[in-house]
């Protein structure tokens, strides 16, 4: 079958869905995200998860499918991959096929004849190389109306970067950036921290297969290398967004550190490890706080405990002021609630209250004593 009669390089004409595969290399497919093979069944199932597929069945089941924007495709293995449109494309597929309907679990609308007919060629539009795509899926989908999630950005920017680096003259991440419409050169960090989690999997230092839940906070990693605190610990210079970032960005002798960073993010699933960071907030900043403390570190490094390393963090005088004012809290609510208290059904109450009569009394003779050192 001749691709170049049906749909020359450069020109916009329909295409027969027959012709059609999704591409697997999709950026979209996360690792939370990434379907179990690169089946039409399996890709099909994980978008009708990760996508909102129904919506899109419903819509095409009522109006039809409308050819206004093509599909972006490239050649490969004498078909048709699409590059840009795959939840369109799959919409369509479920939409023909009842069965595949069925494993995606979506349920399938009444559809006239005429708009079924529309199911049987879609508007696609051919380039050459996946670059010379790039500008239009990099817009729609990093600062566009269907945006990707920031691993999948990622992941196309540093696609992107890599061909460039291939070229004698190619552009820069900033300049990539401009492109995308990123202002804020946000897509620095984000690369920057999936150059980090490449490095760990291709020095099987980490892998993130191997983390604890089976979704992925990617925001995590990126959030927190824009700290001091992590990229000193992990042995890394201070971003700059004027260079590119490095494929190589943790040096060997920290390997250790960013194994520890990432399952401290991650978890392990293989030792069973639950991530030190259940959320970002306020977990990531506690972190932070910890690796900014040599001693609270070593800590976190030797328990494993996030609490007990924030702990070892917060000096002493900190501490202290933490721990009175929250009693003080305490002992108020208490006072408010006694008329519930029975000594006849609570007796071990009494006992309670004349040790925090004890602690109290102790406390504050401790600090009249240092106050009365203090004015002398």
């Amino acid at each position: 079958m001749d691709l170049d009669t049906i749909l020359p390089v450069g020109t916009s004409e329909k295409v027969p869905v027959g012709l059609l595969d999704f591409d697997t290399n999709n950026p979209r497919f996360t690792p939370d995200k990434a379907p179990a093979s690169s089946s039409d069944d399996d890709v099909v199932i994980q978008l009708a998860r990760s996508a909102d597929l129904a919506e899109l069945v419903q819509s095409i089941s009522t109006s039809g499918y409308i050819n206004i924007e093509p599909l972006i495709v490239i050649e490969r293995g004498g078909r048709f991959a699409v590059l840009e449109g795959n939840r369109r494309l799959a919409a369509v597929k479920v939409l023909r096929n009842e069965d595949l309907a069925q494993q995606a679990k979506l349920t399938l609308p009444a559809m006239d004849n005429d708009k079924r007919a529309s199911l049987e060629e879609l508007l696609c539009y051919r380039v050459a190389t996946e670059a010379d795509a790039r500008d239009l899926i990099g817009f729609k989908h990093i600062n566009g109306p269907q945006g990707w999630d920031a691993f999948a950005k990622a992941r196309f920017a540093a696609r992107w970067l890599d061909d460039e680096h291939s070229k004698p003259d190619g552009m820069t991440i900033a300049d990539i950036a401009s492109r995308m419409g990123d202002q804020h050169m946000t897509i620095h960090r984000m690369v920057t921290a999936l150059f980090v989690l490449d490095q760990a999997e291709r020095e099987e230092v980490y892998s993130i297969e191997d983390r604890k839940k089976r979704s992925f906070s990617f925001s995590h990693l990126y959030t927190g290398l824009a700290y001091e605190e992590f990229t000193s610990y992990l042995g890394m210079g201070r971003p700059d967004r004027s260079t590119d970032p490095s494929r190589d960005p943790v040096p060997s002798s920290n390997f250790h550190q960013l194994q520890n960073v990432l399952v401290w993010l991650y978890g392990s699933k293989d030792r069973d490890i639950a991530p030190a960071v259940k959320s970002q907030n306020p977990d990531l900043n506690r972190l932070r706080e910890v690796l900014g403390s040599r001693v609270a570190t070593k800590v976190l490094e030797e328990r494993g405990s996030l609490d007990e390393a924030v702990v070892a963090a917060t000096p002493m005088s900190l501490r202290f002021e933490q721990h009175l004012i929250a009693a003080n809290a305490e002992l108020q609510y208490a006072l408010s609630a006694l008329e519930g208290f029975d000594p006849d059904t609570q007796p071990e109450m009494v006992q309670i209250a004349d040790s925090a009569s004890k602690k109290a009394r102790l406390i504050k003779a401790q600090v009249d004593a240092l106050a009365a050192e203090t004015s002398e």
